[in-house]
C-alpha cells in the first residue's frame, strides 16, 4: 500500500497548497462587498473557473467541486474510494431528480451534475421501476423505494429521507479505509444528530425527538441522544462524548439562547482539525478522501462568506458563524 500510494499522496500534498490560506481568508473577510471578494477569489485556484467576474458563484463552485472529484478519481487506486466519490455525486443528482419529480412544477427539468456511477436515466427511473432500483447501492435503492411509497411528500419529508441516504452512503463506502477516517465520519454524524435534537427542542417539537429521527453511525447512540434531548441533559451527554466534548458549553448556551451560530462554527472547527493530514496514515486512500472533504468545507464556507458580503453583513457578525480567519 505504501508504494501504491506514493504518487497519489504526493500529488495530494501539492493540491493542498491550492486550499485558501489564513491570509487569503483574512482578506476575504475584510472585503467591502461581494464584488471585492470575487476579485480576491479570482487570484486564487478558483480563478481558473469562469463566472467569478459575473458573480456566478454557484457555477464556479460546482465546477471546482467537479474538478476536485475528477482529479481524485484519476489518482485513486482504491475502488472503495472511487465508488465513494462517485456515489456522492449520484446522491446529489438523485436529490435533484427525485425532488423535482415529487414536489417540483410539472415538467420541471432540474440542473444536474455529471453522472457518477449511474447515468441520469437510471436515477430518473428508480422511483417507479424496481429494476432500476436494483442497480443502485442499497441506501439509494431503499430511499427511492421509501419515497415512491409516500403520498404527496413535502420537501422537508423528502430532504429527511435523502439526508439519511447520503449519510448511509458515506458510512458504507468510506470508513473502511482507516480508523482515523471512521472517527471523522462518526463525528460528522454525531454533529448532525445533535443539531436535529437542538432544532426540535428550540422549535417546541419535542415529540419529534426519537431515535428513528436521527442518523445511525455516530459514536453517541441515537437512543442516548434522544433521551438526553427530552430530559434536558444534552450538554452533559455532549461533554462526555469524545467527538463532541469541546461543544458542551456551547450546547448549553444554544439551548438557552436558541442561537446555533457559535455551535455551528465550533463544530466546523473540530471537523477541520480532524481532517488535518496528520490525522491519517501518510500513504493510503484516506488523505485523498480528506482532501475532497476539505475542499467541500472550503466551498461551503465561501458560500457563507459571499452570501454575507452580498447582503452587507459586517465582518464581526460574519465571524460569529465562519470558522475561518
Amino acid at each position: 500500500m505504501r508504494n501504491l500510494y506514493l504518487f497519489p499522496n504526493g500529488r495530494v500534498g501539492a493540491l493542498e497548497k491550492d486550499l485558501l490560506n489564513a491570509r487569503t481568508w483574512q482578506m476575504l473577510l475584510s472585503a467591502a462587498d461581494g464584488a471585492e471578494a470575487a476579485r480576491l477569489l479570482a487570484d486564487t485556484w478558483y480563478g481558473r473557473f469562469p463566472g467569478l467576474a459575473q458573480g456566478s458563484f454557484e457555477s464556479v463552485f460546482d465546477a471546482a467541486q467537479a474538478a476536485t472529484e475528477q482529479e481524485l478519481v484519476e489518482l485513486a487506486e482504491d475502488q472503495g474510494l472511487i465508488r465513494g466519490i462517485l456515489h456522492r455525486r449520484d446522491a446529489r443528482n438523485a436529490r435533484y431528480i427525485w425532488k423535482a419529480a415529487l414536489c417540483g412544477p410539472v415538467g420541471a427539468i432540474p440542473e444536474l451534475e455529471r453522472p457518477g456511477m449511474f447515468e441520469h436515466s437510471v436515477l430518473e427511473a428508480a422511483l417507479a421501476d424496481e429494476g432500476a432500483r436494483s442497480l443502485l447501492p442499497r441506501a439509494m435503492a431503499s430511499a427511492a423505494e421509501k419515497l415512491s411509497g409516500m403520498p404527496s411528500p413535502t420537501p422537508l419529508e423528502i430532504d429527511s429521507v435523502l439526508d439519511a441516504m447520503a449519510v448511509e452512503l458515506e458510512l458504507e463506502e468510506l470508513p473502511g479505509m482507516e480508523p482515523g477516517f471512521r472517527r471523522f465520519l462518526e463525528a460528522l454524524v454525531d454533529m448532525r444528530n445533535l443539531m436535529i435534537c437542538l432544532r426540535l427542542v428550540a422549535s417546541g417539537r419535542k415529540a419529534g425527538i426519537t431515535p428513528g429521527a436521527l442518523f445511525p453511525g455516530g459514536s453517541a447512540s441515537r437512543e442516548a441522544l434522544a433521551a438526553a434531548a427530552l430530559e434536558g441533559t444534552l450538554p452533559d451527554l455532549v461533554s462526555e462524548t469524545g467527538n463532541l466534548e469541546r461543544l458542551g458549553p456551547l450546547v448549553r448556551e444554544a439551548v438557552s439562547s436558541r442561537s446555533f451560530l457559535e455551535l455551528e462554527r465550533e463544530s466546523d472547527r473540530i471537523l477541520m482539525d480532524m481532517l488535518d493530514a496528520g490525522s491519517f496514515e501518510l500513504f493510503g486512500p484516506a488523505p485523498l478522501a480528506a482532501f475532497l472533504l476539505k475542499r467541500e468545507m472550503e466551498i461551503s464556507h465561501l458560500r457563507i462568506l459571499l452570501s454575507a458580503k452580498s447582503a452587507g453583513i459586517d465582518r464581526a457578525r460574519l465571524q460569529r458563524r465562519l470558522p475561518r480567519g
